[in-house]
């Protein structure tokens, strides 16, 4: 082992070698989450089988988002288990909107539905809740979502902050997954594959409970076991990595483009056994993810001309709404700066905004600050969504600006590991991943070499990336870096990740560049 290395990355995670073997000792399926309890956790859970006792009708209601088809699905699969059929929804978000609302629960009274139980929402719908209480519904909440100071009347509310399960935000679909653990009173590997899928899509940090689940799921993975999984992340092994690059954006993409009820079928996606409807489901599920591709890349076109002279990018575009925060998404990541895209709904009347930000901005507290202009919002410190009136914009936009301006961005500086040329070897890369798996407040290292000569770089036929080979079966890669760029300095620092690289059967480490900069010494 890279003692040097290793002594490198403990101190990059703050941690000591008892830490260490903390974070990477065995998890089972008794102990990833062993001293965490929700409170009223029993008393939901009988609640529920007692509306089951008396064959009452239950509602699972859910979100058009990973994570909540994530927990529609856990739920709906959970009752399967025990051949009790129940409805579910998941809202489309042009027709619907977001979250449980009152059309739907006057439509589940109207059906005589005797319980129902919101997942991944609920946890500010208070008037849709109060609509059911008052004809003897019963509400169960499982939701994640920051809660106002005053909560909804529902029967029982299970969320791993106000349930005091822990200090750790986690996603919806965990906590469904948690309760499907106290209904079923077992584990199922197929529940907590579906949670961990969440805890990525959703960005929840990777600590802890959230941290052990995934770990747990990861090393328990076996391929041609669950059908639906491996569909989705076809010849790529199952990992965080997969579960952010190929898995979620196949199921998001669903909910950002269409228009309908069809999003429930992703839930029957993930919670049927025919092979053959499967098969049907998952071109389906490609077919949009393609859609999802092109729209966006179209999107993103557009984004050439925008200029920044303003502290923060803000404006209307005539992009599909479920685009808009991967268009923002990749204005963030481009400038550095707050940016909010707004499309206006069916009826022309609203704007329906995006917003992503980098750290050392809150989106929350800055729609806080400026909701008298705003009809609702959410979301989290660093991406978040609202809605105003289309006659409202340019003060809005003007006060937001004003916000910004007036919230001046500190630049984070990245904690960097510096490795020796010699360290990009297959060695470096398992002990690397040792530390993993990496997302949220626990991110994958990134490693720089410094002082690389420029002419010793090799490049591709056109010039534009850097492909050098450094040994016999490692590489120094960098993608649209081209040579003109890079040889303007003699010699230059880069920053990075190592990877594996397999093709054709030949094993390549490989050091792929995310960043070069001048050297100090050149």
């Amino acid at each position: 082992m890279n003692d040097k290395l290793f002594q490198k990355l403990l101190n990059y995670y703050r941690i000591d070698e008892n830490g260490f073997q903390a974070i990477t000792s065995p998890i089972d399926e008794n102990t990833f989450a062993k001293g965490h309890n929700f409170d009223n956790m029993p008393q939901a859970v009988e609640m529920v089988k007692d509306v089951m006792k008396a064959n009452g009708k239950i509602l699972v209601y859910g979100d058009y988002d990973a994570d909540g088809v994530m927990g529609t699905s856990i739920l709906v699969k959970m009752f399967k288990y025990l051949d009790y059929p129940v409805a579910y929804y998941v809202p489309n978000r042009y027709e619907d909107g977001y979250g449980l609302t009152n059309k739907k629960a006057l439509e589940a009274i109207q059906n005589q539905v005797s319980l129902v139980i919101t997942v991944d929402n609920g946890i500010t719908a208070f008037e849709p809740i109060e609509t059911l209480k008052k004809q003897g519904v019963k509400v169960l909440i499982i939701d994640h979502h920051q809660a106002q100071e005053t909560l909804p009347i529902a029967d029982y509310i299970i969320h791993p902050i106000l349930s005091h399960f822990g200090d750790i935000p986690s996603s919806g679909a965990f906590t469904a997954f948690m309760f499907s653990i106290a209904f079923l009173n077992r584990f199922d590997k197929y529940l907590s594959t579906l949670a961990a899928i969440s805890l990525i899509s959703d960005i929840m940090p990777l600590k802890e409970y959230n941290r052990n689940l995934l770990r747990l799921v990861i090393a328990n993975y076996k391929e041609r076991e669950f059908f639906q999984i491996d569909a989705l992340k076809e010849e790529e092994p199952f990992n965080e990595v997969t579960i952010g690059l190929k898995i979620a954006p196949k199921i998001n993409a669903i909910g950002r483009l269409i228009d309908g009820d069809d999003i429930n079928r992703l839930v029957e996606f993930f919670t049927n056994d025919d092979k053959s409807e499967l098969l049907h489901y998952i071109s389906w599920i490609n077919g949009v993810n393609e859609d999802r591709k092109t729209a966006s890349k179209n999107a993103s076109e557009t984004l050439e001309n925008i200029s920044l002279g303003e502290p923060a990018v803000i404006f209307i575009t005539e992009a599909k709404e479920g685009l808009l925060g991967l268009i923002a998404n990749q204005l963030v990541n481009k400038y550095q700066v707050p940016c909010m895209v707004f499309a206006k709904d069916k009826t022309g009347d609203l704007l329906k905004g995006s917003c992503r930000a980098p750290e050392g901005f809150n989106v929350v507290e800055a729609f806080q600050n400026l909701s008298q202009h705003l009809l609702a919002f959410g979301g989290h410190a660093s991406a978040g969504g609202c809605t105003l009136e289309v006659g409202k914009f340019e003060q809005f936009k003007n006060e937001f600006l004003q916000l910004v301006k007036n919230t001046p961005l500190e630049k984070v500086v990245k904690e960097e590991i510096p490795i020796g040329i010699t360290d990009v070897n297959e060695d470096s890369y398992r002990l690397i991943q040792a530390f993993s798996p990496f997302g949220e407040a626990w991110p994958s290292p990134l490693l720089s070499l410094k002082r690389i000569d420029t002419t010793s770089l090799f490049f591709s036929r056109d010039e534009k990336h850097i492909l050098t080979q450094i040994g016999s079966n490692t590489r120094l890669t960098g993608f649209n870096f081209s040579r003109t760029d890079v040889q303007k300095s003699r010699f230059i620092d880069v920053t990075g990740h190592l990877r594996i690289n397999t093709y054709r059967g030949f094993k390549n480490v490989e050091f792929i560049i995310s960043q070069f900069s001048r050297s100090d010494k050149s």
